[in-house]
């Protein structure tokens, strides 16, 4: 199953390459645009944003496509009398998303850690971590909304609304002390803010164990929903 998920990938090579210049603009219009009206310090602190949010766009094709296995492909009868335990396939789907995600983000991982000047370094595997850690929550979240969703429509309403509480409600543009102090638990829990932490402390040299280990936490919260969905889902 997960080598059938990275394979519908690589099938649409439009896709990729449009989430790859969604990046570039991201990365090379947008934030360095901030960096000209902030400084050159602040366009490091905010580019990891541009390939997380490219993370959390192929994580989200993968809820897509469960949704289109069910209700356009009608494939959905056939994969689950497959010669594997339930449990086993919904764990192979979480973990064919993640490994979309991470091949998805391949070339922007790259640009960011030549941007802080890990591109050679040991410290590029944690670069790649940190994209896999932070996909495994959203990859989890796509599924159960593709578990629920009954229209393409509700589930593109649902996606744009965690994308947009992982993009804004997060450190990409802004400290936390920054926001108003009702929304500051929120901030301070949305997995995109520790993803953040975690790059930023690649590019100062810092440790990223702690960034990291917080981060585990609130992915593990979203994958085990996913799966738990998909199971439900599955019983239909």
């Amino acid at each position: 199953m997960i080598e059938r998920d990275i394979r519908i990938l690589f099938s649409d090579t439009f896709l990729i390459g449009i989430m790859f210049a969604n990046f570039c603009i991201d990365l090379f219009v947008t934030a360095a645009t901030f960096g000209n009206l902030i400084g050159a310090s602040y366009f490091l602190r905010i580019a990891p944003g541009s390939n997380l949010i490219t993370a959390m766009v192929a994580a989200f094709q993968s809820g897509r496509d469960i949704w289109r296995e069910k209700y356009i492909k009608d494939l959905a009868s056939y994969l689950l009398t497959l010669p594997i335990s339930r449990r086993v396939f919904a764990f192979s789907r979480i973990t064919g998303g993640v490994a979309r995600s991470v091949v998805a983000t391949f070339p922007g991982t790259l640009v960011i850690s030549y941007l802080y000047g890990i591109l050679f370094s040991p410290r590029l595997i944690e670069a790649f971590v940190i994209v896999a850690v932070f996909s495994l929550g959203i990859v989890g979240l796509s599924i159960a909304v593709s578990a629920f969703a009954s229209t393409i429509e509700v589930f593109a309403t649902v996606r744009s609304a965690v994308q947009l509480y992982l993009s804004f409600l997060s450190t990409i543009f802004y400290d936390v002390s920054l926001f108003p102090a009702i929304v500051q638990p929120i901030v301070q829990t949305n997995p995109m803010t520790w993803a953040m932490e975690a790059f930023r402390a690649l590019q100062s040299q810092g440790s990223t164990l702690y960034p990291i280990s917080v981060l585990i936490g609130p992915s593990l919260a979203f994958a085990l929903l996913g799966a738990l969905c998909y199971l439900w889902y599955t019983r239909l």
